[in-house]
């Protein structure tokens, strides 16, 4: 994988942490596994988003020389990065995804039955009606709530981050107007005040799809990034404002998750943070890195959006057959859950390294040659 100035491996390794939460979550989920944290895999959904806008505003500040954030060919040039990095292997999903609808809700009921508190409407895997259909090709499906929540594909989070891309060059160029902390405060101020000044927008979404539900992660995400760059503790306070706007907007978050939430912008600030001598908290923090740095989870981090979408197109229907077969419901929940993981992890993962070099690396490899040929073309343009 290609790396960027002043690269930090522990990236890769964070968003390896991010997928096996996602991946460890539902598979506790669907197996009625109440294990604390572990079983609340949207906080892990948090993590990569809040790792969204950390990489997002390092990268965009790094390439400011030969990129200036106020040219619309820097914009499209982002555009087309991050549609290329998330596209292809979506597309490719989301077809097999709709293609074994049917198949895949009959595996969920399954499940449902075995274990009715984990119920849930089976009849959006299968909807290959034109409109769902368009709004999950165009990525505006996160913004519709009938359309936000309705494959088999975990991919509300994905309508959520190409809203992010959508958005975010202009938060950039916010920031040269009004300072990064000034900026980055009013819109988390302005996300407070949509919540109570249009409070049925908020709540109309089945999961939190629209980008004024999650922005503050974002927002924190990118205040982190300045900190780490600037090696200042303030940013990591206004970050830490995110766990509070949680609060404040009461959306599908209890008090357990909110500090989770602090805890996780505090853990990832402190993991990158670059230490200039050693002392207690740059020790407190070494294992980690050292950890998030090493070849394992360098390669969970590299195969972590495959993992993301492929997941619960195989896990479902594992748990289901081991229902069917072996009589799953009658053990502990604690005995299914580690025998589906067992069986779950080596089959996704393994899928998961085929996709990442065949299908996702491909795609992003295409991406850089648009982006080089139009790069090519414009500056012949601007010599004639």
């Amino acid at each position: 994988m290609a790396t960027t100035k002043n690269w930090s491996p522990e990236l890769e390794g964070l968003r390896g942490v991010a997928s096996l939460w996602v991946f460890f979550g539902h598979i506790a989920l669907l197996v009625n596994c109440k294990i604390p944290i572990i079983a609340v895999p949207k906080l892990g959904v948090d993590l990569f988003i809040l790792l969204s806008g950390y990489l997002m505003t390092k990268n965009y500040i790094e390439r400011q020389d030969k990129e200036p954030w106020g040219s619309w060919q820097t914009i499209m040039t982002f555009w087309l990065r991050r549609y290329f990095r998330i596209a292809p292997l979506y597309y490719v999903m989301l077809f097999v995804a709709l293609l074994a609808g049917h198949f895949l809700g009959d595996m969920r009921q399954i499940i449902a039955d075995a274990f009715p508190s984990t119920a849930t409407e089976t009849s959006r895997y299968s909807d290959l009606s034109f409109f769902n259909v368009l709004a999950h090709l165009t990525f505006v499906f996160g913004d519709l709530p009938q359309y936000a929540y309705n494959t088999a594909l975990p991919d509300w989070s994905i309508g959520l981050e190409m809203q992010y891309y959508l958005l975010f060059p202009f938060i950039m160029l916010l920031t040269l107007r009004w300072g990064f902390a000034g900026a980055l405060v009013a819109i988390m101020v302005l996300d407070i005040l949509g919540r109570y000044l249009l409070p049925g927008l908020y709540t109309a979404f089945p999961m939190p799809s629209m980008i004024l539900i999650k922005l503050h992660v974002f927002i924190a995400g990118m205040l982190m990034a300045e900190a780490v760059r600037q090696r200042r503790l303030l940013f990591v306070v206004l970050a830490l404002l995110a766990p509070v706007v949680s609060a404040l907007m009461n959306i599908r978050m209890d008090s357990t998750q909110i500090f989770f939430e602090a805890l996780m912008i505090l853990g990832m600030t402190g993991v990158l943070w670059p230490y200039q001598q050693a002392g207690l908290v740059q020790r407190l923090f070494s294992v980690p890195r050292s950890l998030l740095s090493n070849r394992i989870f360098t390669w969970l981090g590299d195969v972590s959006y495959s993992v993301y979408l492929l997941h619960l197109l195989l896990v479902m229907p594992i748990i289901a057959l081991l229902l069917h077969h072996s009589h799953l419901a009658m053990y502990s929940s604690g005995a299914r859950y580690l025998i589906t993981v067992g069986l779950c992890f080596p089959v996704v993962y393994l899928l998961a390294t085929a996709l990442h070099r065949y299908i996702e690396m491909r795609g992003i490899a295409l991406g850089k040659r648009i982006i080089k040929n139009a790069t090519v073309r414009e500056r012949e343009l601007e010599r004639n």
